[in-house]
């Protein structure tokens, strides 16, 4: 299962659920996995940076 990373100090955690299920990564926003007229949100931010894939 992919995470998030911090890239600064090393935090991870899970990614972000909707509807039951994690969400993916679409531009700059976290989408349901039904599609963005369901659920979108920004990719968290850990230490004032945007979280990476894992």
């Amino acid at each position: 299962m992919e995470k998030l990373k911090c890239s600064k100090c090393g935090y991870e955690m899970d990614i972000p659920q909707h509807c039951g299920k994690p969400m993916h990564k679409e531009g700059d926003k976290l989408v349901c996995w039904m599609g963005s007229h369901c659920g979108v949100q920004p990719i968290p931010e850990h230490c004032g940076l945007q979280m990476n894939f894992i």
